[in-house]
């Protein structure tokens, strides 16, 4: 049996659309830090913005939002001093300064969805075909 490049490209998308929907998502739960969050990311970071909308959306479907804040608050508490002082530098100073170990690997996680969703497409377009052959009726 070949390696299916695309049976791990799914499942990496997948896996990484739904951790950063949820760590993005939760941020609009605070209710300090959420309109500023989103308004910056709107403006600069439109992946950033997708991830808050899909969040949101998400974390109001299952009803978690006491568990999204939880963790929001131990990913962005540490920020909310720098945010709120510098409302228009919100996603500079989020990409660029480590606040804490959660929110690095949420930044880190940040390409890990669009880039596997390229690989996925690009080998769902070169998987090979299957041949199918055509008897003949005699």
């Amino acid at each position: 049996m070949r390696f299916r490049l695309e049976y791990v490209a799914l499942p990496v998308f997948l896996l990484s659309l739904a951790y950063c929907s949820w760590g993005w998502g939760g941020v609009s739960q605070l209710k300090d830090l959420g309109p500023l969050v989103s308004k910056s990311a709107q403006r600069e970071a439109p992946i950033v913005a997708t991830y808050l909308w899909l969040g949101e959306f998400a974390i109001g479907l299952s009803g978690s939002q006491a568990s999204a804040l939880a963790q929001a608050e131990q990913r962005f508490g540490p920020a909310r001093e720098r945010l709120l002082s510098e409302p228009e530098l919100a996603m500079e100073n989020l990409f660029t300064l480590s606040f804490s170990p959660e929110l690095s690997w949420l930044i880190r996680m940040h390409w890990v969805c669009p880039i596997a969703l390229l690989v996925f497409l690009i080998a769902l377009w070169r998987r090979p075909k299957q041949v199918h052959t055509v008897r003949r009726s005699r």
